[in-house]
């Protein structure tokens, strides 16, 4: 069974976003979220961590560093209507 972001709603990983999810959502370059941890904006360990290769970020820190729900409010949006319409309800 797939879990997706809205099976994990109000869950431990529920505002996790890999980098690569994190910008797109914000309309980002993955270097420029890799050059805010460098930089020491995005914290490893409070803000976001690296498992292996891959970077995760919270939504927080992203609202904090670069701004506006917006971005994270379409996106969530997005992801419901396409639940909807998997389940053939839209």
């Amino acid at each position: 069974m797939e879990t997706n972001m809205l099976d994990m709603a109000g869950g431990p990983f529920a505002e996790l976003l890999s980098f690569a999810e994190a910008a797109e959502i914000w309309n980002k370059d993955q270097s420029t979220l890799r050059r805010a941890v460098i930089d020491g904006r995005l914290k490893p360990g409070k803000d976001c961590r690296k498992f292996g290769k891959q970077w995760v970020v919270t939504a927080d820190a992203m609202h904090r560093e670069f701004g506006g729900w917006g971005p994270w409010s379409i996106y969530l949006t997005d992801l419901r209507k396409a639940r909807i319409a998997e389940q053939g309800y839209y």
